[in-house]
């Protein structure tokens, strides 16, 4: 944020409207990462890509607060983790230690089947969120061919999804509601996906703000002060 000041405005103002907006420009972001032993392979790239996507929605005028929750097999006794940084708190503004928590995650486990559960690990992301709102969006990283469980989660408006997952992923039901720039709710709309195969490659800029225009956009039609 500027350090530059207006003059002829008191400087309480100015400091109090400079905290207006980086609250009204907030964005809530949850990664939810799947933590089973399969991921072995690919996971160093989805580390790499969340530092990309972060360090890309830096350019635009969007103060992340990012969280994280690991995709277990509960099925298999493997509970689903939400993960906690400073003071207890769901979220954190430090990218480094969302990032130093990310990279110490422990990949073992999972099911036979090549499902998880997804669905509760979504659920388990959207409780944390401190509000409803359209500035929360979630990433969602799997390798998982689909979800051993069910989950109902529409009573959790947000404004964006993102599935870096399987082809067979993207054929299940995925029941979210989401908020528009008008505030109204569109339970019809569908989550992005795109093959997680796609992070092994090397990341264009134009994939990458493809990846977070999105997100950006869901600041649009934030007013301060209300």
């Amino acid at each position: 944020m500027s350090d530059r000041w207006n003059p002829e405005i008191p400087l309480d103002i100015q400091q109090q409207f400079a905290r207006e907006k980086e609250q009204a420009f907030t964005l809530y972001l949850d990664f939810v990462v799947d933590g089973t032993a399969s991921m072995y392979t690919i996971f160093p790239a989805v580390y790499y890509a969340a530092a990309h996507f972060l360090e890309c929605l830096s350019k635009y005028e969007v103060y992340p607060m990012v969280g994280l929750t690991v995709i277990r097999n509960e099925r298999q006794g493997e509970e689903t983790e939400q993960v906690s940084f400073e003071n207890g708190e769901f979220f954190t503004g430090e990218i480094p230690l969302f990032l130093k928590k990310l990279k110490s995650v422990q990949l073992y486990g999972g099911g036979d089947d090549g499902k998880e559960s997804v669905h509760t690990a979504i659920a388990k992301s959207l409780e944390k969120f401190p509000f409803q709102g359209r500035n929360r969006a979630l990433f969602v990283f799997t390798d998982a061919y689909g979800s051993n469980d069910d989950a109902e989660y529409t009573d959790n408006p947000l404004g964006q999804v993102i599935f870096f997952s399987t082809e067979e992923m993207s054929e299940e039901d995925f029941r979210f509601c989401f908020m528009q720039a008008d505030g109204e709710l569109d339970e019809e709309a569908s989550p992005m996906f795109l093959d997680i195969e796609k992070l092994l490659k090397p990341m264009s800029t134009e994939f990458l703000d493809n990846i977070v225009k999105p997100l950006k956009d869901l600041m649009k039609g934030v007013s301060i002060g209300a």
